[in-house]
């Protein structure tokens, strides 16, 4: 089986840095026959991290379940590893950020505090999304959508969702604004990136060995909240838990769950055999595998 392409990304190719988010990144520009003529984004992935591989692997794992995503591949900048995730807003669209979204539909809503923002809530999300759009099935698109972004990250522990990590691609035409939700974008704290593989108490080995995986989905909290109090949202995992329980909210996240069948062990296997020799550890393929098969499972006992 061949592996993943590692992209040589060429200094004079360099457009500019990313200021958004708090990693490491810049835009570069190529045109070539396997990347096409488009702008990327370069990550460097934080030091003793697999940030790198988890965007790859998500986006493999997101392409499966039929859910919107931009390509990312792997890539390498001056001997630096890192991932290159291909620009999604093209054609006029520009990206209106969850933050944005909230405090146009809540005055006072705290755009700046991205981390213990108890305002973002599942309700409000949802409520703000379906105010943007005025045709009920479009309403309908939009949430189911969304419902299962928040299934892709319970799959991965993706622990990111925060409000500038989801948004709306919008564009000024002659017959007024017109607008879309964007791609989920953004996986790189998922899959236990930041874990060593030992001599370390959150290590892979331990949890393998010991703890049980189950109990690094448990620990894992996003910043997606349900009731708006505390300090911490709950896991990715229980968020669609609760949300299941929320009479509106049902329908779109049983939809999202129905996008599970499309995955099963041997597609996870070829996922992670592909990641290039170097890239990732032996152990870290095996608590990738063990992770997404038991969120998997809990996941389908859900429904």
């Amino acid at each position: 089986m061949s592996s993943y392409p590692i992209v040589p990304v060429a200094p004079e190719s360099v457009l500019e840095s990313e200021q958004l988010g708090t990693k490491n990144k810049f835009w570069f520009i190529t045109d070539d026959d396997y990347l096409g003529k488009s702008r990327w984004l370069f990550k460097f992935p934080t030091e003793g991290t697999g940030q790198h591989w988890a965007e790859k692997i998500a986006c493999e794992i997101a392409k499966q379940m039929k859910i919107l995503t931009p390509r990312v591949e792997l890539a390498l900048f001056q001997g630096a590893r890192g991932s290159a995730t291909e620009n999604f807003t093209k054609d006029g669209h520009e990206l209106f950020l969850g933050n944005q979204i909230l405090a146009g539909f809540e005055p006072g809503y705290e755009v700046n505090q991205r981390w213990r923002q108890n305002d973002h809530t599942i309700g409000r999300i949802f409520d703000a999304l379906g105010s943007l759009f005025a045709i009920p099935d479009a309403v309908t698109k939009v949430k189911d959508q969304m419902a299962s972004y928040l299934v892709l990250d319970a799959l991965i522990c993706n622990v990111d969702r925060h409000h500038e990590n989801w948004g709306v691609l919008r564009k000024s035409t002659p017959g007024g604004m017109r607008g879309r939700l964007a791609p989920s974008f953004d996986h790189a704290s998922s899959l236990g990136r930041e874990l060593r593989d030992t001599d370390s108490k959150q290590s892979r080995d331990r949890y393998l060995r010991e703890l049980g995986v189950a109990k690094y989905l448990e620990r894992g909290r996003g910043p997606i909240f349900v009731d708006g109090t505390g300090k911490r949202g709950p896991s990715p995992l229980r968020l669609v838990s609760r949300c299941l329980e929320i009479d509106e909210l049902e329908p779109h996240f049983r939809k999202g769950i129905e996008k599970l069948s499309h995955l099963d062990t041997s597609f996870f296997e070829r996922v992670l055999e592909k990641v290039p020799e170097g890239w990732m550890t032996s152990l870290a393929k095996e608590f990738t595998l063990s992770l997404l098969l038991e969120s998997l499972e809990q996941l389908k006992n859900l429904s």
